[in-house]
């Protein structure tokens, strides 16, 4: 990778309505809430590149604490309970010297390390302007910012997510394809949950 300085954000902030009455983030799966699995991969992964750093955006007290010794800068935003576009603001704050900001979120427990890595390593080495990972047919998350695009991020309202900015941008984008669709599953409902843990008890 070159070294460049990037943001890597991690959103860790939503309000999981389809889920229900519980917080999907903090749900066990195994033996430690689903948010830690990305987080915890991303942690692993920039121990390796110095030029990567961690931003966590949440507004749940509870990730505050378990993740307050962690190697990265946490960010309270009581405001990510409007949208995500007052999350995608608070991390891009805190990023103040950053060529790019590339934005994973935390409902994604099952994209590899290596996918992670091999995204990072594509975004950085072509110093992409903006891009995303997907599948043949699908735009997913993660989704990378030049600095460029910071005020249009900015601008963002509500619920508006960087997706917004790709699209509008799409002939400039670049792509990283995933191959196995399921690395891109986002938990919404908890029949989702119900069925990947039955899917990881089969698999042990």
């Amino acid at each position: 990778m070159d070294k460049i300085k990037a943001a890597v954000i991690y959103l860790a902030s939503g309000n999981s309505k389809r889920f229900g009455q519980e917080n999907k983030l903090l749900q066990m799966i195994g033996t430690k809430p689903m948010y830690r699995y990305g987080l915890d991969r991303l942690i692993d992964l920039c121990k390796e590149h110095e030029e990567f750093e961690i931003i966590v955006v949440t507004q749940y007290q509870e990730i505050m604490k378990q993740t307050q010794y962690d190697p990265i800068t946490t960010v309270f935003c009581p405001e990510s309970k409007y949208g995500i576009s007052w999350s995608i603001k608070a991390g891009i704050k805190v990023a103040k010297d950053a060529e790019f900001y590339t934005f994973f979120v935390a409902d994604q427990p099952n994209m590899k390390r290596e996918t992670i890595e091999r995204f990072l390593s594509f975004m950085a080495d072509e110093s992409c302007e903006l891009g995303c990972v997907r599948t043949e047919e699908n735009l997913g998350n993660p989704v990378w910012f030049s600095k460029k695009e910071k005020r249009e991020l900015g601008s963002l309202t509500k619920d508006q997510g960087g997706k917004k900015i790709l699209k509008k941008h799409i002939e400039n984008a670049r792509f990283f394809k995933v191959l196995e669709e399921t690395e891109l599953c986002d938990i919404d409902y908890p029949k989702e949950m119900q069925a990947m843990l039955a899917k990881r008890g089969k698999s042990s």
